[in-house]
Parts: structure tokens; C-alpha cells; sequence
């Protein structure tokens, strides 16, 4: 082999060489770029994902502050119902300690209104033996029991043991009295 075509052979070498080292550097850009824009592309993947992580993390977020504010209202709600609890039962006490004073009030009311009704008795000249005089034919025949019954013109009754008023209003017995809408109307309507 002679010198020249080793020297063509060592020129085509290096000419192949260049012409794959620019074939390379060329598609290196190339791949550089695609590598770069694929790489940009699972960046912006990975940018949408921490989104939509961030809107779960306020989504829950929001949920446990709603929860929260709940239990704050259960709380709230409860110690109310607990305060209510507690002043009707410091008002039931009061009312409780008040009931055996009006039992003993009501008990001596009646005893006065049984005194008043036996002082009546014994100045009711028609009264004789703790009864009305109904066998006698005093005014009050016909009524039975200690009481005399009043009947106002209004219909109303009063049954307090004394009759009070002028004459002309009818006394009549416990059992006689008419309640007011059952009474016969006169001719005038009333």
C-alpha cells in the first residue's frame, strides 16, 4: 500500500469522523431539546398534581374547620342545655320549698272560712243544730246543706255561706242552680 491511499483512507476517516460528529452534535441539540421539553412537560405534570393536592389539602382543610366550628356549637349548645338544667332545677327547689307554705296557707284559709261559716251558723236564726231551719218553713226551706246558694240576675251564683243583696234575688239550693245558658229567656231577650 502506498502512501497516498493511506493517507485518503486516513482523510476519509477523518472526514466520516466529522460528518458523524456533526450528525451527533446536531441530534444531540435535537435530543437536548426533546429531553429538555419532556423534562418541562413532568414538571408541569408534576406543578398540576400539587394543585389538585393543594385543593384536597383546602377541601379537608375546610372540612376539619367546618367540623370544628360544630363541636364548638355542640359545646356551646350543650353547656346552655346544662345551664338551663341547672336553674329549673334550682327553680323547682324554690318552688318546691313553697309549696308546703301555700299547703299550710291554703289549710289555714279553709280552717277560717270553716270558722266564719260556723260563726254564721250561730247567728243564722234559721240554723238550728248545725242545719237550715227546712223543716221549720223559714225563708231558707228547701235548701239543703249549711250553705246557701245566691243567684244573681247576671246568672252567677255566689255560695259563700251568706246571702247579701235585697229580696227580690231568688236563694235557691246547690242543687237547683241553672248554669246561665240553660236558664229560660224572658220575652225582653234577656
Amino acid at each position: 500500500m502506498d502512501t497516498t491511499t493511506l493517507i485518503w483512507i486516513i482523510v476519509g476517516i477523518a472526514v466520516l469522523l466529522v460528518i458523524v460528529v456533526v450528525a451527533l452534535v446536531m441530534t444531540a441539540r435535537s435530543r437536548r431539546e426533546r429531553r429538555v421539553e419532556h423534562q418541562h412537560d413532568r414538571a408541569e405534570k408534576l406543578r398540576e398534581d400539587a394543585r389538585s393536592t393543594e385543593l384536597e389539602a383546602r377541601e379537608h382543610e375546610a372540612e376539619v374547620a367546618r367540623a370544628r366550628a360544630e363541636a364548638a356549637s355542640a359545646t356551646a349548645a350543650a353547656e346552655a342545655a346544662r345551664a338551663r338544667a341547672a336553674e329549673a332545677s334550682i327553680d323547682a327547689e324554690r318552688r318546691a320549698g313553697t309549696i308546703d307554705e301555700h299547703q299550710a296557707d291554703a289549710e289555714k284559709l279553709r280552717a277560717e272560712q270553716a270558722e266564719k261559716l260556723r260563726k254564721a251558723d250561730d247567728v243564722d236564726p234559721y240554723v238550728a243544730d248545725g242545719r237550715t231551719d227546712a223543716a221549720a218553713g223559714g225563708p231558707s226551706a228547701g235548701i239543703s246543706g249549711n250553705t246557701l246558694r245566691d243567684v244573681r240576675d247576671d246568672g252567677s251564683a255566689r255560695s259563700d255561706g251568706t246571702v247579701h243583696g235585697d229580696a227580690t234575688r231568688d236563694e235557691v239550693a246547690a242543687d237547683e242552680v241553672v248554669d246561665p245558658a240553660d236558664r229560660p229567656r224572658r220575652a225582653d231577650g234577656t
